[in-house]
């Protein structure tokens, strides 16, 4: 049995623990909430005051996860940056630190064209971009780590979207330009997290970079007016070649995780099926 903080129990974060409890892991949690999964130690606090509650025996790997408060460039600096530093440096004068599953985002590709995956140099445009990447780098020279880069994430719960197409719909928003979108479920987010710690825990080599996207773009468009049609609504929408970034994981494409829902024909109903 190995033990494993995650830093960040949200919504990735509670199904991850959920998982590696199911494994037979010890799985201790900090977050600023009082809610956690069962069988998971909870050290509730803000880690940007500190990281001044730590499990008293060792930890075998560290998960860090972090959602802003404030979506601009000090919450992210706030999230990213000094938040997960804060809770190495306490870590690290107790223990050797054990290596480190950071999720990061494809917002450090900023606004490139054309295909993009793990071998992709980084150009983040904005600020969001630019903090995510620096927190990926600080990280990394601290010691062994790997950092997740997810595209676009979606699932139950997630209905940002699904309001989206209704108000285009609607005529309450302008339709936008065709652009290439790239995304991945939240249970895949959950399942590749897993599939990596699995791997750390086990001593196997473990990339410093995974990009996590269902390998599957596809125009903005073209989403909008499937889910246009499963809503009841209509949506005509012009056949318009898209712009913007192709996102692909080697590492999904290569055999190391196989994705529950491949593309969002296969996801989204998840999500219409969802009462909430």
């Amino acid at each position: 049995m190995s033990h494993i903080l995650i830093a960040g129990l949200g919504d990735l974060g509670t199904g991850l623990a959920t998982r590696l409890c199911a494994d037979g892991h010890r799985v201790s949690g900090i977050r600023r909430g009082a809610d956690a999964p069962p069988g998971v130690d909870l050290y509730r606090q803000d880690l940007l005051d500190g990281a001044h509650l730590l499990p008293p025996d060792r930890v075998d790997l560290l998960v860090v996860i972090m959602t802003p408060s404030e979506y601009n460039e000090q919450g992210y600096l706030k999230a990213y940056v000094r938040a997960p530093l804060n809770l190495l440096d306490a870590l690290a004068a107790r223990q050797p630190l054990p290596p480190v599953l950071f999720v990061s985002s494809t917002a450090v590709f900023g606004d490139l064209e054309g295909d993009v995956d793990e071998t992709t140099p980084p150009r983040p445009t904005r600020y969001n971009g630019k903090v995510v990447l620096a927190a990926e780098q600080e990280i990394s020279a601290r010691g062994l780590a790997t950092a997740v880069r997810f595209s676009g994430i979606y699932g139950p719960g997630r209905r940002r979207l699904l309001s989206k197409v209704e108000k285009l719909a609607r005529g309450e928003e302008a339709l936008p330009a065709a652009t290439w979108s790239n995304r991945i479920h939240r249970d895949d987010c959950v399942g590749l997290l897993h599939e990596l710690a699995g791997r750390w825990l086990a001593g196997d080599t473990v990339p410093p970079l995974v990009v996590g996207t269902d390998n599957h773009p596809v125009s903005n468009l073209e989403v909008y007016a499937w889910l246009a049609e499963r809503l009841g609504l209509s949506l005509p929408v012009p056949d318009a070649p898209p712009t913007g970034k192709r996102i692909h994981s080697r590492f999904i494409a290569g055999g190391g995780y196989r994705l529950r829902y491949p593309d969002y024909r296969a996801g989204y109903p998840t999500v219409l099926d969802d009462p909430a």
